[in-house]
């Protein structure tokens, strides 16, 4: 008996699984921001992201998220412009996942950066950032894209998941201005991006749902402690600040708000496009989602952030870089 009981016991822990371990990622995005009007500085500007490289892969994370916008919004959207990021995201020495931002397309018709066809520089970025189902980075990994799994949006190449330690993550491609929607009659400032961006906007939009509940739904598959989603966009600028468009985010936000209300474990939502650094829970019908918006611009730093998978609140975020320019809140 003593015996058949050790064997019970045995087997009951082989059973059970592994506690997770903690590990660390890097998130960061809205980087480098140069000036048509001072072409002389955009070498200083690289060079400080360069800088912000060394210290992240000092940081030895597990990976970085790179949440959009790769160049200045009134900067000239030409290849070179657009593809600049190859050079300083080679630097990493570990996978680096990323999702556009509105500045590197989105924003490309407006006279300020050049009258671009935005589709066109859109088309440009998936075939050259997105080639196959690894991330970028000196050391690659492999990443689910949607378009490879699901083939109503065999489009959205960019939309990538992954999981490390037991928690999932995801990248969903929703950029400012908007999310490239036109603005409503009564929003301000007013956007009326070219013939074509309400179709692309909507056929996104539905994508972006459906990979957020294929997200979801992989969580509770797999058992997941917890959810990381990045986007670039500040769907929460209205909220806080009480005005400005937001068309273009509600019923993204409104299906987040569902989904993390839904799983009911620790969900973190990143983003960037603001440019400060910030940390709260922003949605009441959704306590478990904590947002993190990352430094960008002028404030060249980083993010890392902490997980500890078995913790009730498992993340802890340390702002790393030279803090030579902080930005402060604003609206």
């Amino acid at each position: 008996m003593r015996l058949l009981a050790l064997l019970i016991l045995a087997t009951a822990a082989l059973a059970r699984p592994a506690t997770a371990q903690s590990f660390t990622f890097v998130a960061f995005g809205d980087m480098p921001y140069c000036l048509p009007s001072a072409p002389q500085d955009c070498p200083a500007e690289e060079g400080r992201v360069a800088r912000l490289m060394r210290d992240i892969n000092a940081a030895r994370p597990a990976f970085t998220v790179f949440v959009g916008d790769t160049k200045g919004g009134s900067e000239i959207c030409t290849d070179d412009k657009v593809l600049r990021a190859f050079s300083w995201m080679g630097l990493a020495d570990h996978p680096l996942i990323y999702t556009p931002g509105d500045n590197e397309w989105t924003d490309c018709w407006q006279d300020r950066a050049g009258r671009f066809d935005q589709l066109e520089r859109l088309a440009l970025i998936r075939a050259r950032f997105f080639p196959d189902a690894q991330s970028l980075g000196r050391r690659q990994m492999p990443v689910t894209r949607q378009a490879d799994v699901d083939p109503a949006y065999r489009l959205y190449v960019e939309n990538a998941r992954w999981t490390h330690s037991g928690v999932v993550f995801a990248t969903l491609h929703v950029p400012g201005s908007n999310n490239n929607r036109p603005t409503e009659l009564e929003e301000r400032p007013t956007i009326r991006p070219p013939a074509g961006a309400m179709a692309e906007f909507e056929a996104r939009d539905a994508a972006n749902a459906a990979w957020l509940a294929a997200t979801f739904a992989e969580a509770v598959r797999v058992n997941a402690p917890a959810v990381v989603l990045s986007i670039q966009a500040d769907i929460f600028y209205l909220q806080r600040c009480g005005r400005g468009f937001d068309s273009g985010n509600r019923a993204f936000r409104g299906a987040l708000g569902r989904a993390a209300a839904a799983f009911g474990r620790p969900v973190l939502l990143i983003h960037g496009d603001s440019h400060f650094w910030l940390q709260d829970r922003p949605m009441p019908e959704a306590p478990n989602l904590t947002r993190i918006m990352v430094p960008g611009d002028r404030d060249i730093r980083a993010v890392r952030v902490t997980v500890d998978p078995g913790a009730a609140d498992p993340w802890g975020f340390e702002v790393i870089g030279p803090a030579d320019r902080p930005a402060g809140p604003s609206c």
